[in-house]
């Protein structure tokens, strides 16, 4: 079931004033096109192809007749949206239409209630750098350990906030086989990748879940070229 553009209790209406009679300022854009479509055309071809399927969708909205005044707000590849003001029943009528997006700008005599979005706490994974030190020993290169750890926060800088204030109790330094002591010690976070996991539950995911993800360039270890199949 197609849900409705306008939910009264988003809205403030003026003293007096009905639903009814409601104007509103929209933007009606043409829906992106599934990719399948243009892959018989070269990839230069295919963007020409997209640009066309956007004109040609504004067009048959403009056709249907359910606005008289609008503009078009374009980039310089293509039209992609149409601003118009509407009555509110006119709007809900394009927000059926199947090929075509609707978004309220503002409504006349009417004030949009603001949502007070509630912080989601959800899993950050930080990057660190441990260093091992052992007791009485001068050494060239140290023994370092790249750690990856899951840490539940309400943003970077909160992940960042909590390991910092337990760093100094990491590891508690312990006796090695020569009788040294030793010790893993948190030099530095080097990095917090945002995840989509926010409980133990999304762990159970069967294709699995990222905790990690960083980009980067490396030499191309062939010079086969993807034919996109």
């Amino acid at each position: 079931m197609m849900k409705k553009l306008f939910n009264k209790k988003e809205w403030i209406l003026d003293e007096g004033v009905s639903v009814k009679g409601l104007l509103a300022d929209i933007t009606v854009g043409v829906k992106y096109p599934e990719y399948e479509q243009f892959l018989s055309f070269k990839p230069q071809e295919r963007i020409k192809q997209i640009d066309k399927f956007h004109k040609e969708g504004l067009k048959k909205l403009v056709d249907l007749k359910l606005f008289d005044e609008y503009t078009v707000d374009e980039t310089k590849k293509r039209p992609r949206w149409i601003k118009t003001k509407v009555p509110l029943r006119v709007a809900e009528v394009l927000n059926k239409l199947d090929f075509v997006t609707v978004h309220i700008k503002s409504i006349d005599k009417a004030t949009k209630i603001k949502k007070e979005e509630a912080i989601r706490d959800r899993f950050f994974c930080v990057k660190m750098t441990v260093v091992i030190r052992y007791e009485g020993l001068k050494v060239k290169k140290e023994d370092i350990e790249k750690r990856f750890v899951l840490v539940k926060a309400s943003s970077f800088e909160n992940a960042y906030e909590i390991l910092e204030k337990s760093k100094h109790d990491y590891a508690s330094p312990y006796l090695n086989s020569d009788g040294r002591l030793v010790k893993w010690e948190i030099e530095s976070f080097d990095d917090c990748f945002e995840t989509d996991i926010f409980n133990a539950a999304d762990f159970n995911n069967p294709e699995g879940v990222e905790v990690y993800s960083i980009l980067k360039k490396r030499k191309a270890k062939n010079a086969v070229v993807w034919d996109g199949k």
